[in-house]
């Protein structure tokens, strides 16, 4: 399922959080919730529409990071579709149309910031799905997925790129015959005084073979309320059927 849409340095959703390295990041613990939407056909003759309440809770110390998250979902489209997940399906063309609701998968990362020299910094990260979305209810593929990944930020001001690039391990499932993917993305950020300004760009290798890849941008802007306040918006667009036609959602995080 579509999860809180990670990248570089965010504590949750799309776009950097302020655009600075973790390892240069005073400890804290982070606390995010907010609302995603998305609407797309898939390659399907029928929308799928989908909408998740997202929460995550972040540990930073120095230069090192742990992250769990998980969500409320509820999708109403074809049956046997489970929408960004590279077209993972069992369905038909024009299946039924069905409504589905329930927790999605739970998501646990941890990354290690490495200075490179410069403004350069390089980020070893590791995430670990577990699968407690509901499998029969096609919230979820049933399986425990592993992703291994690096990205690397350079900063030249008020302006920073990024990149990544990684694998990630698909588990067994008892519904579809998932295989190992590979994915990437970059980014440009913006920050001015107490707003930033990003758009990111990410794609992912279909989880089944024949399946379209995921492909779509992200922009969003940040604001930074108080020292531990910060609001987000966002929407992002596909260029694939493994993606959402639209979409867009909004997060607030609280730093303690």
């Amino acid at each position: 399922m579509r999860k809180f849409k990670t990248f570089l340095l965010v504590a949750a959703v799309p776009s950097a959080t302020f655009v600075a390295s973790p390892a240069m990041a005073e400890p804290y613990l982070q606390i995010s919730t907010g609302v995603d939407y998305s609407s797309g056909d898939y390659g399907d003759t029928v929308n799928t529409d989908y909408l998740a309440v997202p929460v995550a809770v972040k540990y930073q110390a120095e230069n090192f990071y742990v992250r769990a998250s998980t969500s409320w979902v509820d999708v109403k489209g074809p049956s046997g579709f489970i929408p960004g997940d590279g077209g993972v399906t069992t369905g038909t063309p024009g299946g039924q149309v069905v409504s589905r609701s329930g927790l999605g998968d739970v998501n646990l990362t941890a990354g290690y910031s490495i200075f490179l020299g410069g403004s350069t910094y390089f980020d070893a990260v590791g995430k670990v799905k577990l699968p407690t979305a509901s499998e029969s209810k096609f919230l979820g593929t049933g399986s425990t997925d592993f992703t291994a990944q690096g990205e690397i930020l350079h900063s030249m001001g008020d302006v920073s790129i990024g990149a990544f690039g990684g694998r990630r391990f698909n588990g067994s499932s008892a519904l579809f015959n998932l295989r190992d993917v590979w994915l990437g993305g970059a980014g440009i950020y913006y920050k001015k005084n107490k707003t930033a300004i990003s758009l990111d760009y990410e794609w992912r290798q279909g989880s089944i073979a024949g399946a379209p890849d995921t492909s779509e941008a992200t922009a969003s802007v940040t604001f930074e309320l108080s020292k531990a306040l910060r609001l987000q918006g966002y929407s992002y667009t596909g260029f694939s059927d493994g993606s959402a036609d639209l979409g867009g959602g909004m997060q607030v995080s609280v730093r303690y």
